[in-house]
């Protein structure tokens, strides 16, 4: 098996090859697309659009230094293995692995030559020595022996044992105190998450602040950065952030803005009616989240929320513009995780 690592050597699992001539093959299409552009931000980050850049993407002038074309994703090909780093790989000896048999004491243990044994015994006598000194000199027999009679000595060690056991009478088991340490510890974690949510929270707010779907905002950032990116981004294209959506038969809104259609108390149309914003994020970030799980890292992959199994159905253009659209936030809001 094959695929393309980035330049972190992180496998890029959606481009995964038997032969290593297909996985040459897709590497050469990548680098060699027309289509290619690299948008390079101000602030050193970097966007990839193997396919050209997205319709309607067009605050580039404010927030980018410049467009180059061509995407230089810095892709290399690597063997993959799902045990990799536990299959002993086969091959040839170097010249030097003789040379170390032939010189090392152990045969089984090829680490090197008689000299560096010869070190690892040195270090391990000089610590063996410091250890011993340290105790003679420091350790209980000294304070024992550094008194001036056995009666003071008696009393002091008497007095310590004392205070000691009194100590332990006042705490009992460490129970309380260990639970202490765990409600303390437990509790720093709260603030650092809430934190994180709080901030997360601030940035989605700058895309959807004012529009229906505002008071969704403390749930959306719960979710995982990219499940969050493309819940932003459908919503934009399906409803303009909660400007269309269903409405029940009473006509109360049914807080679905991505044209969701699952079990949860349907409309006659069809549509999944959700009695809280919370449901409708829980609900919709699940059936997304699983969509994550099995690939889809980009709304060109994503585009079986629009088609489900396929597009061929579809008019292409529309399928284009719905994939250009949804970009148009997801990009934004899923940048600070990819760059």
């Amino acid at each position: 098996m094959y695929c393309l690592v980035d330049f972190r050597n992180r496998p890029q699992y959606k481009h995964t090859f038997r032969a290593l001539d297909k996985a040459k093959e897709c590497l050469k299409k990548i680098q060699n697309n027309p289509l290619g552009a690299t948008v390079i931000y101000a602030d050193g980050r970097r966007e990839y659009f193997e396919n050209g850049l997205p319709e309607g993407y067009s605050d580039l002038s404010e927030k980018s230094a410049c467009i180059k074309k061509g995407c230089h994703v810095k892709y290399r090909i690597r063997r993959y293995s799902a045990l990799d780093g536990l299959v002993k790989t086969t091959g040839t000896e170097t010249k030097n692995i003789p040379n170390w048999k032939e010189k090392s004491i152990f045969s089984l243990f090829m680490l090197g030559n008689r000299k560096f044994y010869a070190c690892l015994i040195v270090l391990a006598f000089f610590a063996f020595s410091s250890s011993f000194f340290f105790q003679k000199q420091f350790g209980p027999g000294a304070a024992a022996q550094s008194g001036d009679n056995g009666e003071v000595q008696g009393q002091v060690a008497g007095a310590m044992d004392s205070r000691v056991s009194d100590d332990q009478e006042g705490l009992g088991d460490n129970s309380p105190l260990q639970l202490a340490d765990t409600d303390i510890i437990m509790s720093l974690l709260g603030k650092v998450e809430e934190k994180q949510h709080s901030v997360f929270q601030k940035e989605i707010l700058g895309y959807i602040k004012g529009k229906p779907m505002e008071n969704m905002a403390p749930y959306i950032a719960k979710q995982p950065r990219m499940v969050a990116a493309f819940i932003v981004g459908i919503a934009m294209k399906e409803s303009k952030f909660g400007s269309y959506a269903p409405h029940d038969s009473s006509g109360r809104d049914c807080h679905n803005y991505w044209g969701y259609r699952g079990p949860e108390n349907t409309t006659a149309s069809g549509y999944s009616c959700f009695n809280t914003p919370e449901a409708a994020i829980t609900a919709v970030g699940r059936r997304i989240a699983r969509l994550v799980d099995q690939g889809a890292s980009n709304p060109s992959e994503m585009v079986v929320w629009k088609c489900g199994a396929s597009c061929s159905w579809d008019n292409p253009a529309n399928v284009r513009s719905w994939i250009a659209d949804v970009g148009i936030n997801f990009y934004k809001l899923n940048s600070k995780q990819t760059s």
